[in-house]
């Protein structure tokens, strides 16, 4: 594995990003939405995080999703990828390098999110952590999605009812409790009930536990598509 190869399709991707505005907006729709409403609103009313912990939750379970998916299956679509293969580029340093990008433009997000929630500090670096910890379990959904797909469409298909699930249920949440209790599973879930207890005092073994069994599970799944499919198929 060549960590050259790795730096090499994470610049590419970023220089396309600019060109591709379908990916543009999901980078930058929920931390727009988050800075636009919670200046709107009067702190007296509502906590200067509300918005944050609900957009923040959101930005985990969808925008990795859609744009893995996304940018694999237009890769495949076009024949981009072939060639990248015909490269001598491996199909885990495509992944690794894309799966980077997406960390990174993510995290630019996160962080304008945290400044505009208020979080400082620890707090601050406590809520990208947990963030970034869901959006590796988002990566690991959005790059199956992109395996298995012959082209967008299909990858659309299955990208958006897992997207809804996982970015939609956090939002629900908040406003049922029989949501909240039938669906403490997810890690999305379980991420947006870390993001309203800010600033930890004790360590939540128990939602930990949880994201960290959606990891391993999506992690085993991932492992066995790659071994079994052919990448390219």
């Amino acid at each position: 594995m060549s960590l050259h190869i790795i730096a090499a399709i994470l610049v590419k991707q970023l220089k396309e990003t600019f060109k591709n505005k379908s990916v543009l907006i999901q980078f930058v729709m929920f931390p727009v939405i988050a800075v636009v409403l919670t200046s709107s609103v009067n702190n007296n009313m509502v906590p200067a995080e509300y918005f944050v912990i609900l957009f923040a939750s959101m930005y985990v379970g969808m925008t990795p999703i859609i744009v893995l998916s996304s940018i694999m299956s237009e890769e495949k679509e076009t024949g981009s990828l072939s060639m990248l293969i015909m490269s001598n580029v491996k199909p885990i340093e495509y992944i690794l390098g894309i799966s980077i990008y997406v960390i990174v433009c993510c995290i630019i997000g996160l962080l304008i999110m945290g400044f505009v929630g208020g979080y400082q500090g620890m707090q601050l670096i406590y809520f990208v952590a947990i963030c970034s910890l869901g959006m590796v379990i988002s990566i690991f959904i959005g790059s199956v999605i992109g395996m298995i797909s012959k082209n967008q469409m299909a990858a659309s298909s299955l990208s958006v009812p897992a997207m809804l699930i996982c970015s939609f249920v956090p939002m629900l949440s908040m406003f049922n409790e029989s949501i909240k209790k039938w669906c403490g599973f997810l890690y999305t879930q379980q991420i947006n009930e870390l993001l309203t207890q800010l600033p930890l005092t004790n360590f939540p073994f128990q939602a930990i536990l949880i994201i960290l069994v959606n990891l391993f599970v999506l992690l085993v799944i991932y492992i066995y598509l790659f071994q079994k499919r052919k990448f390219l198929s």
